[in-house]
């Protein structure tokens, strides 16, 4: 019985060609948006699921109770101490990547990427197996221990020889050492917070933080938080109570009034559940799974739509055969079950032209999700589970309103040909058709919105120079970066160059709280930039009372600071030059200046001298002059740049790299305006085909009675146009409303124009227009003694 209904199924899809076409393009560009975000949300969210005991492993996150953030970094000494004092606590590391670690291949200097400092717990706490090691030894116990992924170690054995037990010459630290290789382990999935190509002792990352700090004990300083802290608990229910007995812990280790709090993340919340923890590293995004699992519903929804159009549409082709059926004994479950078949089977014949579509799309769907779409090998099985389900689900979900429609018609009506369509198109027919139109108009306003937002980013005036400026990248590694900027000031093109910490727009944050001028016991959350002299010149930041930091006043370098008009109002300041300000003397106020993106509101912001974390040099150059400067600072860098690479980016790079997100979107948006146009435009166009076939002896008659072919056109056009404009209106509100809660995510947002709402009617109107002339126009074009043959 079901051989039969698959051959039934067969032969009407193979008779109705046009109508399996149409309904295959759509069907297969819309599993193939499904199965790319498929794959996108699968990874998310089977991100670290390649650690076997991951129910168990935890990260230490650090709260600060005065500035209320809380950082993924905690003291080396952390690791240590928790092991001594709990007994809940098996396993226990700290972590920390390693810069400038270079290992020698033949006469050169191999540079390695993602180098990890910790200890031996790291592979009983991860799930890293070791394709090659010393038994009954620890693997990183022993300062020049190195431990290889299988991927560098091919790089530097390519022979296949087992590197266990070797020594190999390194730089590390600007040092020269030997390192003893200790194991290899198999190449780390994607899909992992820990990402490493090797990992050496965890005391090789004290001596940066200890020159940067000018201090001897970065090994047992509480105060150094620059490490991640794992641990591996005896059973997952003890984080709760681990968490209850850091209050205890911090008062015994740090001080009587700890300004920190500890507490455990779950190694499974640390990739999706970290938005709100600072440093924390490679992280993913909630809110993107939602989005793009919510666009490929609704592009499965209106791939649903179209058949259900279509095959209405072409029920006057079926309503013979089902009364035969109905006539000869069928009854109404067997016809549902045949027409469910056929739907399914269609989704199925669509299941390789869309893996084909998807495999295409990959990598340039890769950039818009703004990660790389790996194929896990660990996955693939949930990929085919879930890429199954989605594909049957549609072939069920298309197939249900057809299949409960022509299964209830009656034998007698068929026989009488009541079935017809006629002239009118049926409500629900009208009503598909609508939604379809105010999903597209949806799709393109917004699109249009989200595109203005962007380009108000990119063009907003923040208060300083975005234009002419770069800036050069120094790291903590660099000795002295003043002989270095004295060769760029000599630089005829450069016209103001000085240090920073970290340059604007700052990605980053330093704050402390500082009592309120009037309510003394109120504190204001204030945040800093560390510059050095000229800073502020270099980026034009006007002041608007008081002076510059100057070397002609040596308490400037420790004892002045400089504030910004909204630290003024917040603090309550009354004619604040000369005030004391958290034991400095203020010596200027400057205009405000957005210090991050546009994202954010304009803080209250206090400017310091530092002459110990420059980390960057701000170079404002002579317009048109970049080509010619950047040889030149390159060259320079060479002389003092300690065989660091140079490394500069401009303000508009920067900017581009934080708006990457509203870019992206945009991109998004569009292209998903672009689907839901082409598959709606499909049924559209099918729709037409078969309503004019359906009318062609009532177009003969017209013809017959005098009717022009622009009339017979105008009334196949007018009721799409009609739903156009409806579904125009119905999308406004619509719109508007999901826009301005999007809009409301940023502190400097632009307008939603009605233009944007009046070109993407005319925008619709002219597909529309397009797609229903070509049958209509073809029909209007008939003979009339054939249109009246015509049955």
């Amino acid at each position: 019985m079901i051989k039969n209904f698959f051959k039934t199924a067969i032969y009407f899809l193979r008779k109705n060609g046009l109508f399996t076409a149409i309904n295959t393009l759509g069907l297969s560009i819309a599993l193939a948006v499904s199965f790319l975000i498929v794959l996108f949300v699968v990874n998310e969210l089977k991100f670290n699921s390649c650690h076997e005991n991951k129910k168990r492993i935890y990260r230490v996150v650090n709260y600060y109770t005065e500035f209320k953030n809380t950082l993924a970094g905690t003291p080396y000494v952390l690791a240590s101490t928790m092991k001594e004092d709990f007994p809940q606590v098996e396993k226990a590391t700290q972590t920390r990547y390693v810069g400038g670690l270079k290992l020698k291949l033949n006469d050169n200097y191999l540079d390695i990427w993602n180098t990890v400092g910790t200890s031996s717990d790291i592979f009983e706490i991860f799930s890293l197996p070791l394709t090659h090691y010393q038994p009954n030894t620890h693997l990183l116990d022993d300062l020049n221990s190195i431990v290889l992924s299988h991927e560098l170690a091919e790089k530097i054995f390519p022979d296949g020889e087992n590197p266990v037990g070797k020594d190999i010459e390194g730089l590390i630290n600007n040092e020269q050492a030997i390192f003893k290789i200790t194991g290899v382990f198999e190449n780390i999935p994607k899909g992992s917070t820990i990402q490493a190509s090797c990992f050496v002792n965890g005391k090789w990352t004290l001596a940066p933080i200890d020159k940067s700090f000018r201090s001897d004990n970065a090994e047992t300083n509480w105060n150094y938080d620059f490490w991640t802290t794992w641990i591996l608990l005896a059973d997952a229910g003890h984080a709760k109570e681990l968490n209850q007995q850091f209050r205890e812990f911090e008062i015994k280790h740090i001080s009587e009034k700890p300004e920190k709090n500890y507490s455990l993340q779950n190694l499974k919340d640390v990739y999706l559940k970290s938005e709100n923890i600072l440093n924390t590293g490679t992280s993913g995004n909630l809110k993107n799974i939602k989005l793009f699992s919510l666009i490929a519903f609704i592009i499965v929804l209106i791939a649903a739509m179209n058949y259900i159009l279509l095959s209405t549409a072409v029920s006057t082709i079926r309503t013979k055969e089902i009364g035969i059926r109905k006539a000869t004994g069928a009854s109404n479950k067997s016809v549902r079950f045949q027409l469910f078949i056929e739907s399914v089977m269609l989704s199925l014949v669509s299941l390789p032209i869309a893996l084909g579509l998807a495999l295409l799309a990959k990598p340039y769907a890769g950039e818009l999700f703004q990660t790389k779409l790996h194929i896990i090998n660990s996955n693939i099985g949930i990929y085919i589970l879930v890429f199954l389900i989605v594909t049957i689900f549609i072939g069920l979900a298309s197939g249900g309103y057809t299949a409960g429609y022509l299964s209830r018609l009656k034998v007698i009506n068929i026989l009488k040909n009541n079935t017809r369509q006629g002239k009118r198109r049926p409500v629900f027919q009208t009503l598909l058709i609508i939604a379809e139109l105010v999903i597209f108009c949806t799709f393109v306003t917004s699109a249009m919105v989200i595109r203005s937002q962007y380009k108000y980013f990119m063009t907003h005036d923040p208060g300083y120079n975005t234009e002419n400026v770069l800036l050069i990248e120094l790291g903590r590694s660099f000795n002295s970066y003043i002989p270095y900027l004295n060769s760029i000031k000599s630089n005829p093109n450069v016209i103001m160059a000085a240090g920073v910490m970290e340059g604007l727009p700052m990605r980053g944050s330093m704050s402390m709280m500082v009592p309120h001028f009037q309510e003394k016991d109120s504190k204001i959350k204030v945040e800093g930039l560390a510059v050095d002299y000229n800073f502020l010149k270099t980026m034009g930041i006007a002041f608007v009372e008081g002076r510059d930091f100057s070397e002609d006043f040596g308490s400037d370098l420790k004892s002045s600071v400089i504030i910004n008009e909204t630290a003024i109002k917040h603090l309550g300041i009354e004619n604040p030059i000369g005030k004391q300000f958290a034991g400095m003397n203020i010596i200027g106020v400057v205009k405000d200046f957005n210090l991050h993106s546009l994202q954010s509101d304009i803080p209250p912001l206090y400017i310091s001298m530092t002459d110990k974390y420059i980390q960057q040099i701000a170079v404002h150059y002579t317009p048109g002059s970049l080509n010619e400067l950047l040889p030149l600072l390159q060259s320079e860098w060479q002389k003092f740049g300690n065989d660091l690479p140079f490394r500069y980016s401009t303000i508009e790079d920067i900017n581009k790299e934080i708006y990457t997100a509203e870019r992206n979107l945009t991109t998004i948006v569009s292209i998903s305006a672009l689907f839901t146009l082409i598959i709606s435009m499909f049924g559209l166009f099918g729709l037409t085909l078969f309503v004019t076939k359906s009318r062609t002896k009532e177009i003969g008659i017209k013809k017959v009675l005098g009717s022009s072919e622009q009339s017979i056109v105008y009334s196949f056009l007018r009721g799409n146009l009609i739903s156009v404009l409806s579904a125009t209106i119905v999308s406004v509100p619509v719109t508007y409303l999901f826009m301005s809660k999007w809009l409301n995510n940023f502190a400097y947002k632009t307008n939603i124009n009605m233009s944007y709402f009046i070109l993407t009617l005319g925008f619709a109107i002219l597909i529309v227009t397009i797609t229903v002339s070509i049958h209509s126009l073809k029909a209007s074009q008939t003979n009339p003694v054939e249109a009246l043959r015509y049955e």
